[in-house]
């Protein structure tokens, strides 16, 4: 058994552990004097080197007087190779991972709790904003410290508002303030459509499949979920949760499925000036915080002509409602080095230092207790919208489901059925939620099963 793991963690996280051992270093040698803590992170680019920064300030002071020192390593599919590592004894002593990875770990008794760690250091559920303090937790215990969150706004073109404030006075919307309901949104986006003579979309005011990436978590602003973490329940088949997947659908229906395509199909890379919303043939789009710091950095003639607010409800009572979500730090079951890693995951918890890396990173902070310097010298012109959200009573994080990956799947299909138009939400969902159930108490059964991490094999737990 030995030796199958090593064989596949030389299959699956050879290019991590050779670059650990072989690539690039810091410009100084490892201190023989102090403790290495292996620190394994998703990021790349201008990221990776902020949050470099912050290792290597933690070296330099927290580090050089407990006798630690963090060894920094970007390495790709961080989440697979760090379960895979820990299913065969040879974990990271930190790990970045996102919170949507944490319920899935727990479960299968991957990582280390740190209620009693965390307790020890002052941090506690009043550190924190609650949705993201819940989000650190699986089944009442503390798994995770986020290192940055950001959570998600409707962002519109004030410009492009502008240039059709007479179409939208007439239908008796204000082109001075965004959508304050579904249906105000509905309403606007019809107007600030421009179709070509064939029908083809060359301005669409707005789609919800662009670029989709919180689609998924839509119900939350139809005051619904697809998951009832009380009873451990798939709630698909909610009214909320079909009204909500309907209205996505209704945008195919309206500009033609087509249409859609043709316009998806045409646009550019996120972080390019093809990004829809900064080439201006999108008027209002779901994103989250970091999106400034994109249009300032790709599309500076932007700057000051874009707006930020809460995204709209479908319900006017329903207020301030956002999806939350976070990367985060964990230890993971096994490492060499707990205590030491953990000296590292408080010191990023420091409201200085967390504050600096979530102004780098264009994010909010996850603290309750955040500082005007913070707010004041932030790149994010509309901080102020995204804070408040992030600590409202509607802000939602990713429902805690250990099958996340393969509930990613079966929606990321529905999706794709869905704005082809093959199905309707109100004959699909009823279909998706048996199969997720299923699949949910399988796992569940298994897992209550096991006796120890390794039983399982690394290559089902992926799957699993």
């Amino acid at each position: 058994m030995r030796v199958l793991r090593i064989a596949l963690i030389i299959l699956l996280i050879g290019p991590g552990l050779g670059l650990l051992f072989f690539g690039p270093r810091d410009t100084a040698e490892l201190p023989r004097d102090r403790v290495i803590v292996d620190y394994w992170e998703k990021w790349t680019g201008n990221e990776e080197t902020q949050m470099r920064s912050i290792v290597n300030a933690f070296n330099d002071t927290v580090g050089k007087e407990k006798g630690i020192f963090v060894r920094y390593l970007s390495t790709s599919s961080v989440n697979q190779k760090t379960l895979i590592a820990t299913a065969a004894g040879v974990p990271p002593d930190i790990a970045g991972i996102w919170d949507p990875n944490v319920p899935q770990f727990a479960a299968m008794d991957a990582l280390e709790p740190l209620d009693g760690l965390a307790e020890a250091h002052g941090i506690t559920a009043g550190t924190y904003k609650p949705v993201h303090w819940k989000a650190c937790h699986y089944d009442g215990k503390l798994y995770a410290l986020i290192s940055t969150p950001y959570d998600v706004a409707l962002h519109y073109n004030k410009s492009l508002f502008a240039a059709k404030s007479t179409e939208l006075r007439a239908a008796g919307l204000d082109p001075d303030r965004p959508p304050n309901t579904i249906a105000e949104l509905d309403a606007y986006a019809k107007v600030l459509d421009t179709l070509n003579p064939d029908g083809s979309i060359q301005v669409a005011g707005y789609l919800p499949l662009e670029p989709g990436w919180y689609a998924t978590y839509t119900p939350f602003w139809f005051g619904g979920s697809w998951w009832d973490d009380e009873n451990k329940r798939f709630t698909f088949t909610d009214p909320k949760v079909v009204r909500s997947f309907e209205w996505i659908q209704s945008y195919y229906r309206r500009l033609g499925q087509s249409a859609m395509s043709e316009f998806r199909s045409g646009t550019g890379n996120f972080d390019s000036p093809q990004n829809p919303f900064m080439a201006e043939t999108l008027a209002m789009e779901q994103q989250g915080t970091f999106l400034a710091n994109y249009i300032h950095n790709t599309k500076p003639s932007m700057d000051g002509r874009w707006a930020a607010a809460a995204f709209p409800s479908d319900d006017p009572a329903l207020t301030d409602v956002t999806y939350c979500t976070a990367d985060v730090l964990v230890i993971p079951r096994g490492a060499k080095h707990v205590n030491e890693a953990f000296e590292f995951i408080a010191y990023v918890n420091r409201q200085d230092v967390m504050e600096r890396l979530c102004s780098m990173h264009c994010k909010t902070s996850p603290l309750a207790n955040v500082s005007a310097k913070f707010m004041n010298e932030h790149a994010n012109p509309y901080i102020a919208v995204f804070e408040r959200l992030a600590a409202s009573p509607n802000a939602h994080g990713t429902p805690p489901v250990p099958i996340l990956p393969q509930v990613g799947e079966e929606l990321g299909n529905f999706f794709q059925r869905l704005s082809s138009l093959e199905i309707t939400p109100a004959e699909e969902l009823p279909l998706m939620q048996a199969r997720l159930q299923k699949k949910y108490d399988e796992f569940i059964k298994r897992q209550n099963n096991r006796k120890k991490p390794a039983d399982e094999m690394p290559g089902q737990s992926l799957e699993n």
